[in-house]
């Protein structure tokens, strides 16, 4: 037994959440689409990627003001949104680097990063779009 029980989440951070994932899913399907487009015409997969990424990043950050969090547009929010998402970005930089030494197929590439870096992403976020 831990000294330090999980708390569960509350029912305004679970709907938070759910809004997180519809508008992260919404968001993603556009930085595949960019991603898969850009390789199509033989842009070179890291560069490919990072279009994608900042198509999402800009979807991203007005999606999970108003309809996520659903508070308004500030610069000091703007700025950490931007801080976090950089961080965001080295860490799927570095799983999608490292899925390169794998047969991964392409197509399967941005949903496995993603997969694996959105929770980090969540807790990010909402510490910037709450404080």
């Amino acid at each position: 037994v831990s000294a330090y029980p999980m708390r569960k989440p509350s029912k305004k951070t679970r709907k938070e959440f759910l809004r997180f994932v519809v508008v992260g899913a919404v968001s993603f399907l556009l930085h595949n689409v960019v991603y898969l487009l850009l390789t199509h015409l033989g842009t070179n997969l890291t560069l490919a990627y990072s279009l994608g990424y900042l198509s999402w990043a800009i979807s991203n950050y007005l999606l999970s003001t108003f309809v996520t969090f659903r508070t308004r547009l500030s610069f000091r929010r703007a700025v950490g949104y931007t801080v976090s998402i950089g961080i965001y970005y080295l860490v799927q930089l570095a799983i999608f680097s490292l899925l390169q030494l794998t047969p991964t197929p392409e197509i399967l590439v941005t949903p496995i990063v993603y997969a694996i870096a959105f929770p980090i992403n969540f807790v990010m976020v909402r510490w910037v779009m709450k404080r």
